[in-house]
């Protein structure tokens, strides 16, 4: 099912699905907090230090706050990523708008 500008809350110390189902494109936004970002063929990272893309809420031009439709597939060299998780830094909570078909 498609998400269409949905809030994500991501607790602390806890990978947040971010998407509800396969997805080729997504968009997303940190609106509060920090977060890694990973792309998963649906399974949820198994560690907390799992690597990630960082993404952070009011960002200098230096870290990324987002990106507009994002091909999935072109974040991983693994066949078959489709799914999209979040991981707060910094032990605070983070909320992220979700776009995706």
């Amino acid at each position: 099912m498609a998400r269409d500008q949905v809030a994500v809350s991501c607790v602390p110390d806890v990978w947040t699905e971010l998407t509800n189902g396969d997805v080729t494109e997504i968009t997303f936004q940190v609106i509060s907090g920090s977060v890694k970002v990973r792309f998963t063929d649906g399974t949820t990272p198994s560690a907390l230090s799992d690597a990630g893309f960082e993404y952070h809420a009011n960002s200098s031009e230096y870290q990324r706050d987002g990106e507009l439709r994002v091909a999935v597939a072109s974040f991983a060299a693994a066949a078959g990523v489709d799914r999209v998780f979040a991981l707060p830094l910094n032990g605070r909570r983070a909320v992220v708008v979700v776009d995706h078909a």
